[in-house]
């Protein structure tokens, strides 16, 4: 097993997910975002996400502009722990939800601060103290899903400072790519890959051989 962490996202099968868990994939992502393809509501429920348990699995759902109160109801009701802001949320936002995750006795649940990379480097300062990890996606007014790159090379040269993930169109084809950015400044950060659309069949339904094959891969 690699030692880069393993993201699998856009799941909506709890018999894949529970494929992926003994594949040993660390983080499985549920997407809460009705504009999605992989909306997690078009196929599961509260109960189906709420009875996967693992030990060494966890799960994350990611979230757009939900309101802080609806946000923390659903972590509660689906047993979530983590939760990965893809939209637009401010400092304040984190702020917020520290507080409401707080008041209901679920502190542990990390944040991860999403950054939709575009023809610049983002600036990270504003969410040092916001957001337990990062995660870097390719920018789209659909608030990723792109199946697409950004241009890695705004990274590399930059001192991240926080655990992130790469994500946005990752496949096969990259596990050269992945290896130089490892040995680059921001690669001492990358903290794990978050993989989706370039190992599906459809719309939220992974082909498992193919994921399991590139974590084999990995070095």
């Amino acid at each position: 097993m690699s030692a880069l962490k393993i993201k699998v996202c856009g799941i909506t099968d709890m018999n894949q997910a529970i494929a992926l868990e003994a594949m040993g994939v660390d983080f499985i992502g549920f997407i809460f975002y009705a504009s999605s393809k992989r909306y997690v509501f078009n196929k599961l429920n509260f109960a189906d996400l709420k009875n996967f348990n693992s030990p060494h699995t966890r799960k994350v759902g990611v979230f757009v502009n939900e309101p802080v109160e609806s946000l923390v109801q659903i972590v509660i009701n689906a047993g979530l722990d983590m939760i990965q802001l893809h939209g637009d949320e401010e400092a304040e936002y984190y702020t917020q939800l520290r507080e409401k995750l707080l008041e209901a006795s679920l502190e542990q649940v990390d944040l991860i601060k999403v950054y939709r990379v575009g023809d610049k480097m983002p600036h990270l300062e504003p969410f040092d103290n916001s957001a337990d990890f990062y995660l870097f996606d390719t920018d789209s007014k659909l608030y990723g899903g792109t199946g697409a790159h950004f241009n890695w090379e705004l990274l590399k040269g930059n001192t991240i400072g926080k655990a992130y993930f790469l994500s946005g169109g990752i496949g096969p084809n990259d596990l050269g790519g992945i290896e130089v950015m490892k040995q680059t400044k921001a690669g001492k950060d990358l903290f794990a890959l978050d993989i989706n659309s370039q190992f599906e069949i459809a719309p939220g339904i992974k082909n498992l051989e193919k994921i399991k094959s590139f974590i084999d891969a990995l070095v």
